[in-house]
């Protein structure tokens, strides 16, 4: 029986065609491994990001919670600063009545009853006035003459403001008009010569007979 006749070309061509099939195929694999290696890169980077805004997330409450226990932390130390700002503003209350207190013993035992008996009443106001001594010989006669002024009923407070070259100024809270004739009734022990009358100020030279007499040189 004779075979039937093959040409050659049509073997060649079908080896050709599986190659070119082959190729074709390789091609789309590498590109199907590119394109599942490429999602698997979007896979890992979404899992990525979701696990940053966790994070960010956690940090913001973890932030949130610090401010929080910041601020209760602030809240009790003002607190604890204003009770303690309290208890210092009551016990210098309560030093300054004690000084108060003590101030008007020595007012009393310098002979002052008028100043250590009572304090001036808080609603009654006060007049500054300057009494001015000339001719003081020492600081025991400017201490008299202080002691003197703090007496006078018109008189609230007194403080010595100056004492230097035999002169005296003494700054005198006064709840009335304080005059010149308040320095000399009924005070024989002091003689003074009037120099200047004024509503502010009041000034004296201090005699020096009146020294004598009064056993204070």
């Amino acid at each position: 029986m004779q075979s039937p006749d093959v040409d050659p070309r049509d073997s060649s061509s079908d080896g050709d065609d599986r190659l070119v099939l082959e190729q074709q195929v390789r091609h789309l694999q590498e590109r199907l491994a590119f394109y599942e290696g490429f999602d698997l890169l979007i896979q890992d980077n979404v899992t990525h990001a979701r696990e940053l805004f966790r994070l960010a997330a956690q940090e913001r409450e973890n932030a949130t919670a610090s401010a929080d226990r910041a601020r209760q932390s602030v809240g009790r130390r003002e607190a604890l600063l204003r009770a303690e700002l309290q208890t210092v503003g009551a016990e210098l209350s309560s030093l300054s009545a004690a000084v108060d207190q003590l101030s008007r013993r020595v007012a009393r035992a310098l002979g002052n009853p008028q100043n250590s008996d009572s304090a001036p009443d808080e609603g009654r106001s006060l007049t500054p006035v300057a009494v001015v001594v000339h001719g003081v010989p020492s600081a025991r006669v400017a201490l008299s003459l202080q002691r003197f002024v703090a007496a006078l009923p018109q008189v609230a407070e007194v403080a010595a403001r100056e004492f230097a070259a035999g002169v005296l100024r003494l700054d005198a809270q006064v709840t009335d008009q304080l005059l010149a004739e308040h320095f000399t009734q009924g005070k024989d022990d002091w003689r003074f010569h009037l120099l200047t009358d004024r509503t502010d100020v009041i000034e004296f030279a201090l005699e020096e007979e009146a020294l004598s007499t009064a056993g204070i040189r």
